[in-house]
């Protein structure tokens, strides 16, 4: 069962890892672009070292930054606070943000490491809820249809019987631990969009290195 324990775990892992992360994963995910344009406050919803939230800050937003990582975030705020932007740590699924406080939020790669359908339904209401009527909220989550994992469609098939869901896997990090992800088809991440009460804009596949999407994105306002 995918309870705070489980979500400790990640977040400790990604306390682990946080220094690998930083050097090796340094490019700005092509799909921030979407909210480019906008104005006023913007959350990066499980920021990691704060790559997106940068970006974020240069289309001219107040930023503030939240991770459930204190490694991730500690490694970030070495150049957040010259940047003016602010960190959090906190649980996407219990958002410690009044109602409608941000224009914009930026949910990055992050679904996907959360279990369990009701905990995404969860956190995607709460992005609802921390967003302004008429704000645009970003999400990305990684396609079941990658390449690369091909040789472990069985596992990923399989996982309903041993109690996941299908799309569960888990990724090693080296030796320091496996990530959890829940890979999503385009329509299940749409479906959980709209089940928050979100409008979808557009919905479309991300390719970065495959000939198959790697990413989902679904860019969605609040009515």
């Amino acid at each position: 069962m995918w309870g705070c324990s489980r979500r400790k775990e990640i977040g400790e892992l990604y306390d682990r890892i946080s220094e690998d992360f930083a050097r090796t994963r340094r490019r700005v995910w092509p799909s921030i672009l979407e909210l480019k344009g906008g104005k006023g406050m913007a959350l990066d919803l499980g920021c990691g070292t704060g790559r997106n939230a940068v970006a974020l800050a240069s289309f001219g937003y107040s930023v503030v930054a939240a991770d459930l990582s204190i490694g991730m975030l500690n490694a970030f705020r070495k150049k957040s606070s010259r940047l003016g932007i602010e960190t959090v740590r906190c649980d996407a699924l219990h958002l410690p943000f009044k109602d409608g406080s941000f224009d914009a939020v930026a949910l990055v790669a992050v679904i996907h490491h959360i279990g369990g359908k009701e905990n995404r339904l969860r956190t995607m209401a709460e992005v609802r809820r921390v967003t302004k009527c008429g704000g645009m909220v970003l999400i990305t989550a990684w396609s079941i249809l990658q390449t690369k994992f091909l040789r472990r469609i069985i596992r990923i098939i399989s996982s309903p019987f041993s109690g996941g869901e299908l799309g569960d896997l888990i990724v090693p990090w080296g030796r320091k631990g496996g990530r959890f992800y829940h890979l999503f088809t385009r329509c299940e991440l749409e479906n959980t969009v709209k089940r928050s009460g979100l409008r979808i804009i557009k919905s479309y596949g991300e390719r970065i290195r495959g000939r198959l999407p790697e990413n989902w994105v679904v860019l969605a306002e609040k009515d």
